[in-house]
């Protein structure tokens, strides 16, 4: 495809003005540059500048078949089971974040020492630290896998070492053949120096932060967009106001960090409150059922594999990144996203002959999920339900009595938000430079109680086959915590009865 277009740009709003001769690495042409432009329901007309080399290779980028692939991932995995409008992809968001950090490169480049730091190169290349900036945030979801972090969590992609950003990004940015022809075109160096910048195998950057912090652009795009397509409103973040008081400041010991105003604190306690809203919303019963319900049916896929049953699609990437993901070409990898995966769904519930296979598979496109109870809410200790033998055997007699399987029809999970605010130890923190000019943690100068803990919203969820199962298990349950008003139930929020929105 020419470079002059891209096809999710309205060409109709992309100014016809001569081109001019770009000047050094800025970020912003002048009035009348070419642009390539974008309406974006989040932050309204996106553009891209042409006559800015850095904005050109960020459309190069675009064009690739690695990066069109985001068009077809999910920003929010199995989120629209719960939430219908939350079908937005991977792709958009890139983008918005990409333009976030347009606007945080010419909030820089209005100051002096702003715009000379933005224009040093990277240690060894020739390469300006603007053009990292811009670059990272782009492709830093690249790597991303069907569902995005849905299918990353129910295969435990962390225990193969297959997380999209310490691995995936790392094969498509230094192996993609189309990305090491832009980067011939740029400089060949370019892959491997944006891994470096973003830490890895070298110190982190401290511009990266931008890119991934406690405080980044991929959140502050994420946050907005994500309530905006869930149709909620805790992600309304001051994103203009936070970008507007960065500024580069230093430590006692001289070392550079990424700050905010202090008068900027109340839009970062409002962002921070929004993104830990964000992480509860994640926690909703409803979407841990589709996932639940969705590893089922990969487990009961690879068995039926193993065991040389067929399955009425092979899909043998998805399968190998199961079982050894590691022996995926890039190539292969890039094959996988949301259409193969729910095509390899559709075909194994009207083509597979394992019984079991087809009805879990049939059951996911139906929505027909299983069934759970939240025993958070009944004081239980966190111990597993296998291990409560009372309860258990009178579970596992049902499932034998109706010759269900145990193994692929019942799950248990305890899941947790994140933290609104991590401490120094772990993370980061936001810096804050004070009236006075001191650099301090956010946490000495905010009003908000920001050491509110994951376990303050835990919840142990059982998944059950169908309403019968869970009619069994709650009357076990009552029988081993007699003490517990375990009639008082909510059966629409347990699952024994549909949602009405959940469509």
């Amino acid at each position: 495809m020419p470079d002059e277009s891209l096809p999710e740009f309205d060409s109709s709003m992309t100014s016809k003005s001569p081109v001019k001769k770009p000047s050094g690495n800025a970020t912003s042409g002048p009035k009348d540059a070419r642009r390539t432009s974008m309406a974006d329901p989040i932050h309204g007309l996106i553009h891209f500048d042409r006559n800015d080399p850095s904005h050109n290779l960020l459309l190069a980028v675009t064009n690739t078949f690695a990066f069109q692939r985001l068009r077809r991932i999910r920003q929010m995995g199995l989120a629209e089971f719960v939430f219908p409008g939350a079908t937005h992809s991977r792709f958009v968001h890139s983008l918005g974040a990409a333009h976030l950090m347009i606007q945080v490169i010419e909030h820089f480049n209005r100051s002096s020492a702003g715009r000379h730091l933005l224009e040093e190169f990277y240690p060894g290349t020739q390469i300006p630290l603007s053009r990292l900036l811009l670059l990272s945030v782009l492709v830093h979801d690249i790597g991303h896998t069907p569902l995005s972090h849905t299918l990353e969590d129910i295969l435990d992609l962390q225990a193969q070492g297959l997380l999209h950003d310490e691995y995936w990004n790392r094969k498509i940015l230094c192996e993609d053949p189309e990305m090491l022809k832009i980067w011939k075109r740029f400089d060949p160096k370019m892959g491997e120096t944006l891994l470096k910048f973003m830490g890895d195998g070298a110190p982190k950057h401290f511009l990266a932060q931008l890119v991934s912090s406690q405080l980044d652009m991929d959140r502050m795009d994420y946050l907005q967009r994500d309530s905006h397509f869930l149709g909620v409103q805790y992600g309304r973040v001051e994103a203009g106001r936070i970008i507007s008081s960065l500024e580069i400041a230093h430590l006692k010991d001289g070392t550079p960090v990424v700050a905010v105003r202090e008068e900027a604190v109340p839009a970062i306690e409002h962002y921070l409150f929004g993104r830990h809203q964000a992480y509860k919303m994640a926690l909703h019963s409803l979407d841990k059922a589709s996932e639940a319900l969705l590893k089922k049916v990969l487990q009961r896929f690879v068995w039926a594999k193993q065991n040389n049953i067929e399955t009425g699609e092979a899909a043998p990437e998805l399968f190998q990144l199961i079982s050894n993901g590691k022996e995926l070409t890039t190539k292969q990898f890039l094959r996988m996203d949301d259409y193969y995966l729910w095509e390899a769904i559709n075909r194994w519930s009207c083509g597979s002959q394992d019984p079991l296979l087809a009805e879990l598979a049939s059951r996911m496109l139906r929505h027909n999920l299983l069934k759970f109870v939240d025993l958070s809410k009944y004081n239980w200790q966190g111990e597993s339900i296998r291990d409560v033998t009372p309860v258990w055997e009178k579970l596992v007699a049902h499932y034998e009595k109706r010759k269900l399987s145990i193994e692929f029809c019942f799950e248990e999970t305890a899941v947790a938000a994140k933290p609104m605010y991590q401490p120094k130890e772990s993370r980061e923190p936001i810096w804050v430079r004070t009236s006075r000019g001191n650099v301090v943690d956010l946490r000495d100068v905010s009003s908000f109680s920001l050491s509110v803990k994951p376990q303050t919203n835990l919840k142990h969820l059982l998944f059950v086959w169908d309403r019968e199962a869970l009619l069994v298990l709650i009357d076990a349950l009552e029988e081993y915590l007699p003490s517990k008003d375990l009639a008082s139930w909510d059966e629409e929020e347990e699952g024994l009865t549909d949602l009405p929105g959940s469509l």
